[in-house]
C-alpha cells in the first residue's frame, strides 16, 4: 500500500514537471510572437545597422607593427590581414591615429590584435585604412556563456527560463522600444508599456501562471504607477528639459521635422531603470510570504500585512542604495567633470544632470516603498480568497 502511494506520488510529481515545461514553452512562444508583432507594428523603418551608417567595413588582424611615429606624426603604421569581405586574406597597410591630448590613455595596437578598420578615399582615388575599433565583443560573449552556464547549474529549469527572460528583455528594448521611439510613437506610452510587458513576461516565464505571479504583477503595476506619476509631476516642478549632454543635442537634431521629446526620454530612463528594482522587491515579498503561508496557512490579513511590511523593511534599505549607486555609477565621468568645473555647491546641486540623477533615485525608492504594501495586500487577498474557496462548505 505504501509502495503504491510512493509510485502515485512520483507519477504526480513527474506529471507536474511535464506540465510546467509545456506551460513554459507555450508562454515563451507567446511572448516571442508578441515581440515580433511589436517590431512589425511599431518599427516604421530601418534606423540602424544600415549601410550608410556603417563606419567599420573590415575586420582584420594586426600582423606586424611597421612604424611608430609614422612621418613624424603620432600615428602607428600597421600591417594587417583582412579577415572578412571579398578581399579576405589580403595584407594591407593601416594607420592608428593617436592624439597627444589623450596621452597614455590610448592603447597602441600590437601584433595579433583583432581590430576593425575604417577606410577613407584620397583625392587620387586610393583607399587609406585606419584602425576604427578593437574587437571586444567576443570577450563579452564568453562571459555571457559562463553566466548562462552558472544559471543552468544553480537554477536548472528556472535558470533556463531566466535566460529566456533576459533575452526577451533585450529583444524587446532593441527590436520594439527603440524603433518605436525613433518612429515617432509616444515615448511615455511606450515606456510604460515596455515596463508592464517586461514585468509580466519575466514573472510568467520564471514563476508560471500562478497566484504568486498575479500578486507580484499587481505590486509591480502599483510601483510603476507611483514612479511614473512622481516623474511626470516633478519634471514639471524641476523644469526638466532633457538637454543634459552632447548625446541629448544629437538626439534633438536627428529629425528637425519631428524632434525627439527629451523630457520623455528622461521619463523613460527613470521608469525603465527603476522597474528592475520594483520587480525584484515584489518577487522577494511574494516568495517570503508564500513560505510563511506554507507553514501557517491560517494567517489573518492583518498578520500577513505586518509580516510583509517587516520583510520589506529589511529589503528596502539595500534596494534604495542599489538604485542610487547604479545611477551614480552610470554617469560617474560626467559628474566628475561637472564637479571640477563647477564654481559652487549651489551651482552643482542645481545642474540638470545632477537633479535628474537625484530624481531617478528618489522616484525609484518611493516606488519601492509603495510596492511593498501593495504586493503584500494583493498576495493576502488572493490567497485568502483561494483558501476560503478550497475549504469545504459546512451543511446546516
Amino acid at each position: 500500500m505504501e509502495d503504491k502511494k510512493n509510485i502515485l506520488g512520483l507519477n504526480k510529481l513527474k506529471n507536474k514537471k511535464i506540465t510546467l515545461r509545456i506551460t513554459s514553452f507555450i508562454i515563451a512562444i507567446f511572448f516571442l510572437a508578441l515581440i515580433v508583432i511589436g517590431n512589425i507594428t511599431l518599427a516604421d523603418g530601418d534606423y540602424y545597422f544600415t549601410a550608410e551608417n556603417n563606419l567599420t567595413s573590415q575586420k582584420a588582424e594586426v600582423v606586424k607593427i611597421l612604424d611608430y611615429g609614422y612621418e613624424d606624426s603620432e600615428a602607428l603604421l600597421l600591417s594587417c590581414k583582412l579577415l572578412n569581405g571579398k578581399d579576405k586574406g589580403k595584407i594591407i597597410v593601416a594607420k592608428q591615429y593617436t592624439d597627444s591630448f589623450l596621452g597614455e590613455s590610448v592603447r597602441h595596437a600590437s601584433q595579433g590584435d583583432k581590430i576593425y578598420l575604417g577606410d577613407t578615399t584620397t583625392p587620387e582615388g586610393d583607399t587609406e585604412w585606419f584602425l576604427y575599433e578593437y574587437e571586444r565583443f567576443n570577450g563579452i560573449i564568453w562571459l555571457a556563456l559562463v553566466f548562462a552556464l552558472l544559471l543552468l547549474i544553480f537554477g536548472k529549469h528556472k535558470g533556463l527560463t531566466t535566460i529566456l527572460s533576459i533575452m526577451y528583455t533585450i529583444m524587446t528594448i532593441f527590436l520594439v522600444f527603440l524603433p518605436a521611439v525613433l518612429s515617432g510613437h509616444n515615448i511615455y506610452a511606450c515606456a510604460v508599456s515596455l515596463c508592464i510587458f517586461i514585468s509580466v513576461m519575466c514573472l510568467l516565464l520564471i514563476q508560471g501562471p500562478t497566484p504568486k505571479c498575479f500578486a507580484a504583477s499587481l505590486g509591480c503595476f502599483g510601483g510603476l504607477f507611483v514612479i511614473s506619476t512622481i516623474t511626470v509631476f516633478m519634471s514639471n516642478i524641476l523644469k526638466i528639459t532633457g538637454v543634459m549632454s552632447e548625446e541629448s543635442l544629437f538626439l534633438l537634431q536627428m529629425n528637425n521635422g519631428h524632434p525627439i521629446d527629451l523630457k520623455a526620454i528622461v521619463f523613460a530612463s527613470i521608469t525603465i531603470g527603476a522597474m528592475g528594482a520594483v520587480l525584484d522587491i515584489a518577487v522577494d515579498i511574494v516568495a517570503s510570504l508564500s513560505e510563511l503561508y506554507r507553514h501557517n496557512p491560517d494567517m489573518s490579513l492583518s498578520n500577513t500585512m505586518k509580516s510583509g511590511i517587516i520583510i520589506g523593511r529589511d529589503i528596502v534599505g539595500s534596494m534604495s542604495n542599489t538604485l542610487i549607486l547604479a545611477y551614480i555609477g552610470s554617469s560617474l565621468s560626467l559628474m566628475l567633470l561637472i564637479l571640477v568645473n563647477t564654481g559652487s555647491v549651489a551651482e552643482l546641486l542645481n545642474s540638470e544632470l545632477i537633479v535628474v540623477e537625484i530624481l531617478q533615485a528618489l522616484a525609484g525608492s518611493i516606488g519601492i516603498l509603495f510596492t511593498i504594501p501593495l504586493t503584500t495586500l494583493s498576495y493576502a487577498l488572493i490567497f485568502r480568497h483561494l483558501r476560503n474557496k478550497s475549504r469545504p462548505t459546512r451543511s446546516a
